[in-house]
């Protein structure tokens, strides 16, 4: 499940910023006008791009210098390899963010409880 999600002010934006609210970190920009938002983690070694040069809407990772384009989250010069993307709409003059409700694990407790209720063995 998703939800619109309210990131920065359309002023905020000069240049790309990182946005996170408990699920997956996120890469908000605008591209001429244009909301964009693309998972926040390179895909070589996971390293934010936030902090990463960003020209013509292409960001160069900073850690290894990967480059993606923030419009469609394609890795340049590797077909088929991107980030994630997130649909993005501005509504007055913030930019929201349509991004997966965060997964909550099971506390321990809660898992203790379901293996003794299952009746399995505590070597199972």
């Amino acid at each position: 499940m998703t939800k619109w999600t309210a990131t920065f002010r359309l002023g905020e934006l000069d240049s790309p910023r990182r946005f996170d609210a408990g699920g997956p970190a996120v890469l908000v920009s605008l591209i001429d006008g244009v909301p964009y938002a693309v998972e926040d983690s390179c895909l070589h070694r996971g390293a934010s791009l936030a902090s990463g040069v960003c020209r013509g809407g292409i960001i160069t990772c900073p850690s290894h210098w990967w480059r993606y384009d923030l419009r469609d989250g394609a890795l340049q010069g590797s077909p088929g390899q991107h980030l994630a993307t997130f649909a993005c709409r501005i509504v007055g003059d913030v930019v929201e963010v349509d991004l997966p409700e965060p997964v909550v694990a099971p506390s321990l407790r809660e898992q203790l409880l379901a293996h003794a209720r299952s009746g399995r063995s505590p070597d199972a």
